[in-house]
């Protein structure tokens, strides 16, 4: 009996380890192979941009990827107060389940000469409004292709995520010019603390029986 409980706590243990590869990739599109879109909503499936207007640009580009043909490129030339960005909604989403949005971003300028944000923004797809946020997280990127990572919880009353990569010049930069390029975007849900610490009980138990 206590045989058969250490292989069902190991298999749990082992479910929960793999889990996000085996519910799999939530976002779209995210080595940016297909083009981005400007055409409104649904937002879900595809990559959406949004610029602030003249000298600032968001699309795919060939220029740097860092797999598969293509990258996103965002960037501003020499205007202030701008911003240029992609965004996508990842439906059907539970509260209080853990999730992370990560990727990868490097810049060609030096200096970069603008600011850059990652945030989730939580929303309920019934009312169509924003729940919450999360803080941005302004990692910047260097001259070679390095990770960004934020991890959060979806709140009561969201089921939606609006993943958001973006770049602007709201603060006091003296030329207001950059380019990011972004690739190999992911948004994944991580298994639950209860799934790990039953998992770890299981292998404990195993190594137990093993060691009589």
């Amino acid at each position: 009996m206590r045989a058969s409980h250490g292989c069902a706590a190991l298999a749990i243990a082992l479910a929960a380890l793999a889990a996000p590869r085996a519910w799999g990739e939530l976002l779209a599109n995210g080595g940016f192979e297909d083009p981005v879109t400007t055409d409104g909503p649904p937002f879900v499936g595809s990559w959406e941009a949004f610029t602030s207007g003249g000298g600032a640009l968001a699309g795919n580009s060939t220029a740097m990827p860092r797999s598969g043909a293509n990258n996103l490129s965002l960037s501003i030339d020499s205007v202030e107060n701008a911003f240029a960005g992609v965004f996508q909604d990842v439906p059907n989403l539970t509260p209080g389940a853990p999730d992370t949005f990560s990727g990868f971003h490097m810049t060609p300028s030096t200096p970069l000469d603008l600011g850059v944000e990652m945030r989730i923004e939580w929303r309920n797809s019934t009312t169509n409004a924003e729940v919450s946020r999360t803080p941005n997280l302004t990692t910047p990127p260097t001259g070679q292709y390095g990770p960004f990572s934020l991890s959060s919880t979806v709140p009561a009353g969201a089921d939606t995520a609006r993943v958001v990569y973006a770049v602007q010049t709201f603060g006091p930069e003296p030329t207001n010019t950059g380019t990011v390029y972004v690739d190999d975007v992911s948004f994944v849900p991580e298994p639950s603390a209860g799934l790990i610490v039953l998992g770890g009980l299981g292998l404990a138990s195993l190594r137990r029986r093993r060691s009589l």
